[in-house]
């Protein structure tokens, strides 16, 4: 893949941000963006199944808006490091910064991962007559499936993948709006209390 386009590094920068020292995610990082979207997808798969055309919509919508926000947020991450390039700032906020830079430009390319998932989710890939049946007895129960299409057998695996994708996408946003909190609760807090010493 050419240089250019090779999303690599920012897929293992997002990554490292979540390891600790030894260079393995945290338990509690694991449970959050692995495990806790990992249920979120199979209960919609189970209960939603495979989604109609005013469902896919509103996750296209929605992606589309992520991305622009997404933008946003790093035009917004980087104007604030440079205004704080001259000023000393304490190594744990300096490091939060840039985990926030490598968090946003993730999510912005798992956005449009998301979109082209979307897109091949609608996409027939085998002839619609191609069918799978099975009929068996497993200790007693009875298993028939008849003439079960390949299609969408496809499609239901597609949007469980979307489905993982997208609450992964939701939690990583959840933790980019508290990074982005601490960031400037910090700085509003400075800015207040110059102000408190001024008054007196």
């Amino acid at each position: 893949m050419s240089s250019k386009i090779n999303v690599i590094e920012i897929l293992q920068k997002h990554k490292s941000t979540l390891e600790n020292a030894e260079g393995k995610m945290l338990r509690r990082d694991r449970r959050h963006f692995i495990i806790y979207p990992l249920i979120i997808a199979f209960v919609l798969s189970t209960v939603v199944r495979i989604p109609n055309d005013n469902l896919v919509n509103i996750f296209a919508i929605c992606l589309s808006v992520f991305v622009g926000l997404f933008l946003n947020l790093l035009v917004l991450i980087i104007s604030f490091a440079e205004n704080k390039l001259n000023i000393k700032d304490s190594k744990n906020r300096a490091e939060l910064l840039e985990q926030t830079f490598y968090n946003i430009t993730y999510t912005i390319v798992i956005s449009l991962f998301a979109l082209g998932i979307l897109f091949f989710a609608n996409i027939q890939f085998l002839p619609t007559e191609l069918v799978f049946s099975f009929e068996k007895t497993v200790y007693g129960i009875q298993i028939d499936i008849s003439k079960l299409e390949y299609n969408k057998v496809i499609t239901f695996v597609i949007y469980f993948i979307f489905n993982f994708v997208f609450a992964h996408l939701i939690l990583t946003l959840l933790m980019i709006i508290k990074r982005i909190f601490k960031l400037f609760k910090v700085e509003i807090e400075k800015i207040n209390g110059q102000k408190d010493a001024n008054k007196h």
